[in-house]
């Protein structure tokens, strides 16, 4: 009986050791190739070229300040100045014409990147655009992130017309109910001559938003 369950023992401890080994190889060849898909992806610092595309990250209806000629995601923009006298501002005075400039924004379309760069001054990477969080490869510090918004046209790949908004057809992300986001490149049709509209950023080629990047 005694020789019985150790044949049953080895023969199962063989199996198992088989299998262990089997796991083994697939663990290493899964790790070979998690780390080229790391390195290639962290060595991507692509160069971006003026008028291309900027990458679809995060395309929403935010809102527009002329005057700073930049996205913000407020109806007023955060640089307005505070209003110390609001009864002056209410009747309309000049003291608080900048201020009105900058409230009540129009509704407009932007990309939404998040640029990466190291936090050490010392550094001699800091202020460059990082396509990746983690840490600084050249002095192992920490890496700070910021939003960075970019206003986005809709430009007609037909008769060349530039639309403030999408067009005829365009989708958006259901998933996403708090504010208007495109899903993708649904960007719809030229409401002139019926071809698809392309999404352009007016950042392109600056990090954050960089073709490829």
């Amino acid at each position: 009986m005694l020789q019985f369950c150790n044949i049953i023992f080895w023969s199962r401890g063989g199996k198992l050791s088989s299998t262990k080994r089997f796991a083994d190889k697939v663990l290493y060849v899964c790790t070979f190739f998690f780390i080229i898909y790391f390195f290639t992806n962290y060595t991507n610092y692509a160069v971006g070229r003026e008028g291309q595309n900027c990458p679809k990250k995060k395309i929403q209806s935010q809102f527009w300040c002329e005057t700073c000629k930049e996205i913000r995601e407020f109806k007023d923009c955060d640089t307005a100045d505070y209003i110390w006298d609001y009864e002056k501002y209410k009747a309309g005075s000049e003291e608080y014409a900048d201020t009105k400039a900058h409230q009540d924004l129009p509704e407009a379309w932007g990309c939404q990147r998040i640029a990466y760069s190291c936090i050490n001054k010392d550094c001699a990477d800091y202020g460059k655009c990082i396509p990746h969080p983690g840490i600084c490869e050249t002095c192992m510090d920490d890496i700070t992130s910021e939003k960075v918004w970019s206003k986005i046209d809709f430009k007609c790949t037909g008769c060349g017309k530039v639309h403030n908004d999408p067009g005829t057809g365009h989708k958006l992300n259901e998933r996403i109910e708090y504010l208007p986001t495109l899903l993708g490149q649904e960007a719809g049709k030229c409401e002139e001559c019926g071809k698809p509209l392309e999404t352009v950023c007016r950042k392109s080629g600056t990090c954050p938003h960089i073709p490829s990047f």
